[in-house]
């Protein structure tokens, strides 16, 4: 078995068996309950552009589930002490898609300030999927 075989096979193994495939988030210190909303890559004011707060391109959840990125870019209220790179849990989206997500804060907006933790909104592929029910409802947040 060549290395890369290895690391792959044993990252899965440690996937699967570790809190980080933890798709009910059990492992997280904070929970918090908060509002979702969804948005998406554009070029206009609302969904504000391709990139993140540090110009990293955006991730949107299909393509995390497609295995084209690393995570899934979400947006909250950066006043609240959320730093930038925090990752979030949200078992209702796990449970949604029969697996963990890698959701990672590194946006906001206007729409954020104020709110804390009662709001987050996803990063999806286009307008059509920002109006799927299970993201615009309540979801539960586990920080870890």
């Amino acid at each position: 078995m060549n290395a890369f075989c290895f690391l792959f096979l044993f990252g899965q193994l440690a996937l699967s068996s570790g809190a980080i495939n933890d798709i009910e988030c059990t492992h997280s210190h904070h929970r918090h309950h908060a509002r979702g909303t969804a948005y998406y890559p554009a070029d206009d004011p609302i969904e504000g552009g391709f990139v993140d707060m540090r110009d990293h391109p955006l991730m949107t959840l299909q393509d995390y589930l497609e295995g084209r990125a690393a995570h899934v870019s979400v947006a909250m209220d950066n006043h609240a002490g959320i730093p930038y790179g925090t990752h979030v849990c949200i078992p209702e989206l796990n449970r949604k898609y029969h697996r963990f997500i890698d959701f990672v804060v590194v946006d906001t907006g206007s729409a954020f300030y104020g709110k804390g933790y009662s709001r987050i909104d996803i990063c999806v592929r286009n307008r059509q999927l920002s109006f799927d029910d299970t993201i615009n409802g309540p979801l539960t947040l586990a920080f870890h």
